[in-house]
């Protein structure tokens, strides 16, 4: 494909437009001799001032005539100019990208300043996609030229944004992981940061061993009043009772209320709740839960619920179990945002479906096996997805209203494949 000189994009966009020099000129406002210099390549490095209100009236895109107009333009300030001028008017991606990269090519400049010049400027922008994209380049050309903090800075910041892509938690973890070669190269107050965020992933993902050494990080290297060492102290509580420690989780349980903003929350309500269910103090393990319901707030409700009912069935009371799913419009009821609530969410689902398999009523329970599954979906959470699907497949041989079992078996010799690619 032929790209076009500037001086050829404007006269055919004249020519098609049915404008004479003169009559170009005189709209613009322009010498006529100015419009035929550039369009005779006589002029090497035009205004682009005067190419953009040339442009205006020719109707020609802003990506035509600055993409061609880059191929004459060396200075940085200039294109610096166009960088922005791109952004605040909300141009393609793809403009953008080639001026920031142009930019970041310009010859007789430091490179670490143009760097960190496009680096502050993406930090300030809001569209999400739009930083990702410069943020990429920043670390490419970081790479290429050896500029390792922004490397490190980069490579942060991206993790930061496909983090909230829930439909990638696992492939973004590793990402979150892959930084931590470079950590060293970030403040004091960047490598917390990466080491909490990269906790908080942990934990979503179930892999509490993981949450525990970043946390374990934190406290050895941040200030105990901040707010991200309270927060690691909070997170180890919970990680060290899903790792059956219960000594551990209650010391940190201990050391988390030691702080007075953080006295009676919800969480140390609930934590305390399991942790006498798990000691056999049954009966002080369901007051403190009716408790909890009773505070908590509406959107912590699926968590208490899910502990709560967990524990009904796990003593074979499914009428008490019958009673908490009833809360199921309340919890049903939220707008859930973060990947540990969709968590909560499904886990409600499954618990809804052993119930009901409890209480012999299959079809009810196939139906929330389904939605768990569904649920964890959400969140790219492959093994519990798949758990939830083998409970179904169990249920379905096992269930006499399905005559055609070899139909089911092959459904689930299909699932099992797609699972194993």
């Amino acid at each position: 494909m032929t790209v076009l000189s500037l001086a050829d994009l404007i006269q055919q966009y004249r020519l098609k437009s049915n404008l004479t020099l003169s009559e170009l000129a005189r709209r613009a406002n322009i010498n006529k001799g100015t419009i035929s210099k550039i369009e005779n390549r006589e002029v090497k490095r035009p205004d682009f001032k005067t190419i953009a209100l040339i442009a205006s009236l020719l109707d020609i895109p802003f990506d035509e005539y600055v993409e061609c107009y880059m191929e004459v333009e060396r200075r940085a300030s200039v294109l610096w100019s166009l960088l922005e001028e791109a952004i605040a008017s909300s141009q393609s991606n793809s403009i953008i990208r080639k001026i920031a990269t142009k930019f970041l090519e310009t010859e007789q400049e430091d490179s670490y300043d143009l760097v960190e010049q496009l680096f502050t400027t993406t930090a300030s922008l809001h569209d999400t996609s739009l930083k990702l994209l410069l943020y990429t380049l920043i670390v490419k050309y970081s790479r290429s030229h050896g500029i390792m903090v922004y490397i490190a800075k980069g490579l942060y910041q991206q993790y930061c944004i496909e983090r909230n892509d829930f439909s990638n938690l696992q492939e973004t973890y590793q990402f979150g992981k892959y930084i931590l070669n470079y950590v060293d190269l970030l403040s004091k107050q960047e490598r917390i940061e990466v080491y909490y965020k990269l906790a908080v992933h942990a934990f979503t993902l179930r892999l509490y061993q993981d949450c525990v050494d970043f946390c374990t990080v934190i406290i050895q290297e941040d200030d105990k009043e901040s707010k991200l060492y309270i927060h690691a102290i909070g997170i180890l509580r919970f990680s060290y009772f899903y790792l059956n420690d219960y000594e551990r989780s209650e010391q940190y349980m201990e050391k988390y209320q030691a702080y007075e903003h953080t006295r009676a929350a919800d969480n140390d309500k609930l934590l305390e709740a399991m942790l006498h269910a798990k000691r056999g103090d049954v009966e002080r393990a369901i007051t403190q839960f009716d408790q909890c319901l009773q505070t908590c707030s509406k959107d912590f409700i699926v968590h208490v619920v899910t502990e709560y009912i967990a524990l009904y069935l796990s003593m074979d009371d499914v009428e008490e179990a019958g009673r908490l799913l009833s809360m199921e419009e309340t919890i049903l009821g939220i707008s859930y945002t973060t990947p540990m609530e969709f968590n909560e969410v499904a886990s409600f689902y499954r618990l809804k479906g052993d119930y009901f398999v409890k209480t012999n009523q299959l079809e009810d329970a196939a139906n929330s096996y389904m939605q768990s599954a569904l649920t964890y979906a959400r969140i790219n959470d492959v093994q519990n997805e798949r758990q939830c699907m083998r409970l179904l497949f169990k249920l379905l041989r096992q269930d006499t209203q399905f005559k055609d079992v070899s139909t089911i078996i092959e459904i689930e010799q299909f699932y099992e494949r797609v699972c194993s690619v």
